[in-house]
């Protein structure tokens, strides 16, 4: 059976404020808030719990609030900060699920969403799972709740709305229903629509039960309805995960945290070498191998390591990776005690047979040497040639990343020079009229004489990529010239005598 947790934070963006040491811990011992500035002036935004027993309430205005509270403490708000920052938070939270996601809404109700199916059983059962949860995220020095429940709905509520001695499941002789009944009609995640009920005497979510449907949904909208339906579990809800599921990963779990750099590169080989089997059960090969390393305070790092062709090779994978670790100056702290590796793109990859010349161990050797200039250089710096969708000579070719391919310049017939340039530079050149080959021609400012000359190859216009409103073009004629003293060039004549162009312009576009 499905089963979610909920993680709820009341304190948050004040949370955050002490914790980010960018006011003293003195100063939050007095009544402090957080203000934001709107229509009506700076207005608080969140307090703390010593601005709340001073009678200050979200919304005030701070002029009002210094009334009442003199010695008062105002530092402005950062909603952007506080949702990246819980962005941050239900990344760690992969400790306890893959599937995490953050739950930003107003101060009081910030949060994050766990799917634990299936995994409470690593942790002894669900309540053991939520006391370690609740217990790691309060060391990190963060108010929190949590509840564990059928139904993302029903989770969400009782983590903020139910005593605390409920919130940690659900129980009840009507199911959840009996649960339900006695929170308040905001545990529906109903926004300013729970003010609207409240107005009409609907303070609870029993109140909202003892109406028939069709009138509820009539009087008030179907959004009651439906969040009725899905914390009763009636109409699925389903968790949008932080981290898109991985076909395949690989967890090594340590009760101490590894505190060198020699053990967490021991910790990351065990799970490289645990997804390689997996991978090889399945018959799989990966591009990209993401290892995250989560530390004993909360804080996780993700390294990426690619490689130019589906690979299994743990002995391979686990070079790249120390390439990595040896170069991206990782901050251990008090040590890491999870290690996660998780294949993200993987690709079917099966045995191969080399040929009798050795042409099978020659390009193997050649993609593991790609790999590891990719993880010493990254993964943009290293590149391959790729056949471009165009005849035109600046757009035949292109380098794209070696993305499970290995590298080969584009196959074509055509004679193409040793050096093409990016851009064809402009020459001066005297030919035979109408499509004759140039006789001499001139190019920064240095005369050449030709003693030999080959072409024309005719290239036409591209009219499919002409300017709404221009022509298509001219047509290219290129000649291989070779000057009177050896030089070799590459020239072509832009546009059709009398047809394209009064006097065709002449350019060099490469050499050699």
């Amino acid at each position: 059976m499905t089963r979610f947790a909920a993680l709820s934070l009341p304190r948050w963006p004040t949370d955050r404020l002490r914790l980010s040491r960018t006011v003293l811990p003195d100063s939050l011992a007095c009544p402090c808030v957080l203000t934001l500035s709107g229509a009506g002036g700076e207005r608080l935004h969140a307090l703390t719990a010593h601005g709340e027993a001073a009678g200050l309430t979200r919304g005030m205005g701070v002029a009002d609030a210094r009334t009442l509270v003199p010695a008062l403490k105002a530092h402005p708000a950062d909603p952007e900060g506080d949702r990246a920052a819980l962005m941050r938070l239900a990344r760690w939270c992969g400790r306890f699920s893959p599937w995490t996601a953050a739950d930003p809404g107003e101060p009081g109700l910030d949060g994050v969403l766990l799917d634990i199916t299936g995994c409470a059983r690593v942790f002894g059962g669900e309540a053991a799972l939520m006391d370690r949860l609740v217990g790691e995220v309060r060391a990190l020095g963060l108010e929190a709740h949590g509840a564990v429940a059928p139904t993302l709905g029903l989770a969400w509520a009782l983590a903020r709305f139910a005593a605390p001695g409920d919130a940690r499941g659900w129980a009840g002789a009507n199911g959840p229903r009996g649960v339900l009944d006695a929170l308040p009609v905001e545990a529906l995640r109903l926004g300013d629509m729970a003010a609207t009920l409240r107005r009409f005497g609907l303070k609870r979510v029993g109140d909202l039960f003892a109406i028939p449907r069709a009138d509820l949904a009539r009087r008030f909208g179907t959004d009651p309805v439906r969040r009725l339906d899905q914390a009763m579990g009636l109409e699925r809800e389903v968790l949008d995960p932080l981290q898109p599921r991985a076909d395949l990963r690989a967890r090594v779990r340590y009760g101490d945290g590894q505190q060198t750099l020699d053990a967490v590169k021991d910790g990351a080989a065990r799970a490289i070498e645990r997804l390689c089997a997996e991978l090889e059960r399945e018959e799989l090969g990966l591009t990209r191998l993401r290892m995250t390393l989560y530390r004993v305070d909360g804080q996780a790092r993700d390294l990426i390591v690619g490689t130019a062709r589906p690979s299994r090779d743990a002995a391979h994978l686990v070079r790249l990776l120390n390439e990595r670790l040896d170069r991206a100056e990782i901050d251990i702290g008090f040590g890491i005690d999870l290690f996660e590796a998780a294949a993200s793109l993987a690709s079917p990859l099966t045995g191969g047979q080399g040929d009798f010349h050795g042409a099978g161990e020659a390009e193997a050797d050649m993609m593991r040497l790609a790999d590891q200039l990719m993880a010493r250089l990254g993964r943009e710096a290293v590149m391959r040639a790729e056949a471009g969708d165009s005849h035109l000579p600046e757009r035949a070719g292109r380098f794209v990343a070696m993305d499970g391919q290995a590298p080969a310049w584009p196959q074509r017939r055509e004679v193409r020079p040793l050096l093409i340039f990016d851009r064809p530079e402009p020459a001066e050149a005297v030919a035979e009229i109408p499509d004759g080959p140039p006789r001499q021609f001139t190019w920064r400012r240095i005369r050449h004489r030709i003693a030999r000359a080959e072409g024309p190859e005719r290239i036409s216009p591209e009219w499919w990529r002409a300017a709404p409103g221009s022509g298509p073009g001219r047509t290219r004629d290129y000649f291989h010239v070779e000057t009177e003293n050896g030089r070799r060039f590459w020239l072509y004549r832009d546009g059709l005598y009398g047809r394209e162009a009064g006097q065709p312009a002449w350019f060099v576009h490469g050499a050699g």
